[in-house]
C-alpha cells in the first residue's frame, strides 16, 4: 500500500540527500548527530530515529535510498534490525504510528545547553545559546558580531578574517512535516490499506490481544477491516492456559472445561510425567476426554480440519492451501 511513496518521479532529491548524509541540512541538532555517527558509528536509538524521520518526512527520501549510508557507518549494523526499523521509521509497516520528529524542539530537549552541537558542528562554537538550535534566525549584524555568517552572505564570511558559515535550513521542517503526514495519513485511511495493516498485525505483531487502560483495542486491531482473534478462534485455548489447567489438575477425568471433582484434588504431575496436551477446538460436545497425566486421549473437531505445521493451529478449512493465522503454505 506505501510502495508508491517517495518513489514518483521527482521524490528523490540528491542535494537533500548529499546534505543530510555529511550533516550540513541547516539544522543543528541533525547535523550534529550526523557528524557524530560519521566519527564515531554509533548514536542512541532517539538520535538514530530522528535521523531517519527528517530524511524519510521532511526530505521526503525513500528509505531504500539512504539504507546503505547508515548501513555502512552504523558499527552496530545488523540487517535483521536495521531495515525493519527503517521501514517503522518511515511509516511504511502499516502498523506503526508515524514518528515525525520536530528537530528544533529535539535539539533544545536533549542538547539545552548546545554542548552537543558546539562539539560536532564547531563552525557553530561562537554562537550565543539564543541561537544556537536556530542560527538561521540571527540579524546580520549578529552574524557579524559572532563571525559566523549563515545562508548566502559568503561573501560578507571571505571579507571577515576568522569567520564561520553554516548553510540556512535546506527545507522548511514545518511546512514539509505537515505535507508528508497528509499524504501518509492518506494511504493509511484506504480500507484496502487496513485491510493488509491488519494482516502485517496478526502475522508479525503480538500474538496476544492487549487492550489498554481504557479497554480499547490495539489501532491495527480495531480497523473495519475482518479481525482473526488468534486465541479465540473456534475456542482453541492459548497454550499458556492450557499449562495452567493441567498443572492445576482440572483436566482430570473429565473435558477440559470441566469443573474440578469433589474432594482432595490430584496432585499436579512431575515434571518428569507432564505431557503437553494436544491443543483442541471446542464444539458442542466435551471437547477432550483427558487421563491422569494430562494427555489428551480423543480429540472431537470438525471434520477435514488440519493442523499447521508452523504455528500448530488447528484450520477448519479442509482445502486452504495456507494457516489462516500465520499464512504458513500447508504442508
Amino acid at each position: 500500500a506505501y510502495r508508491h511513496l517517495r518513489r514518483r518521479p521527482g521524490d528523490w532529491n540528491e542535494s537533500h540527500y548529499a546534505a543530510w548524509s555529511i550533516g550540513a541540512t541547516g539544522y543543528p541538532y541533525v547535523d550534529a548527530c550526523m557528524r557524530c555517527l560519521l566519527k564515531h558509528g554509533w548514536l542512541n536509538f532517539r538520535a538514530r530515529a530522528m535521523l531517519v524521520s527528517f530524511a524519510t518526512y521532511n526530505l521526503w527520501l525513500d528509505w531504500k535510498g539512504i539504507a546503505p549510508h547508515l548501513a555502512r557507518v552504523f558499527l552496530d549494523y545488523e540487517p535483521g534490525i536495521h531495515y525493519p526499523q527503517l521501514q517503522m521509521q518511515a511509516g511504511t509497516t502499516g502498523i506503526n504510528a508515524m514518528r515525525v520528529y520536530n528537530v528544533t524542539k529535539q535539539g533544545l530537549d536533549q542538547d539545552p545547553r548546545g554542548l552537543f552541537i558546539r562539539k560536532y558542528v564547531p563552525e557553530l562554537r561562537n554562537v550565543t545559546l539564543d541561537h544556537i538550535h536556530e542560527p538561521c534566525k540571527m540579524s546580520l549584524a549578529m552574524q557579524k558580531k559572532v563571525s559566523v555568517f549563515i545562508g548566502d552572505v559568503k561573501k560578507e564570511a571571505r571579507d571577515t578574517e576568522g569567520a564561520q558559515w553554516y548553510p540556512a535550513p535546506i527545507v522548511d521542517a514545518q511546512k514539509t512535516a505537515k505535507i508528508a503526514k497528509d499524504k501518509v495519513n492518506a494511504v493509511r485511511k484506504l480500507d484496502s490499506t487496513k485491510i493488509l495493516a491488519n494482516q502485517v498485525y496478526i502475522k508479525h505483531g503480538s500474538r496476544a490481544i492487549r487492550t489498554d487502560s481504557n479497554g480499547s483495542k490495539p489501532k491495527a486491531l480495531s480497523s473495519t477491516a475482518k479481525r482473526i482473534r488468534v486465541d479465540m478462534i473456534g475456542g482453541q485455548r492459548s497454550i499458556r492456559q492450557m499449562f495452567s489447567a493441567t498443572s492445576a489438575g482440572a483436566c482430570t477425568g473429565g473435558g477440559l472445561d470441566s469443573a474440578p471433582t469433589t474432594g482432595t484434588p490430584a496432585p499436579a504431575p512431575s515434571v518428569q510425567s507432564l505431557a503437553i496436551p494436544t491443543q483442541a477446538v471446542q464444539v458442542d460436545v466435551d471437547v477432550v476426554a483427558m487421563s491422569a497425566v494430562g494427555t489428551a486421549t480423543e480429540v472431537c473437531r470438525p471434520s477435514g480440519s488440519w493442523n499447521c505445521a508452523v504455528c500448530t493451529f488447528i484450520n477448519e478449512k479442509p482445502f486452504a492451501l495456507a494457516c489462516s493465522v500465520c499464512y504458513s503454505v500447508r504442508s
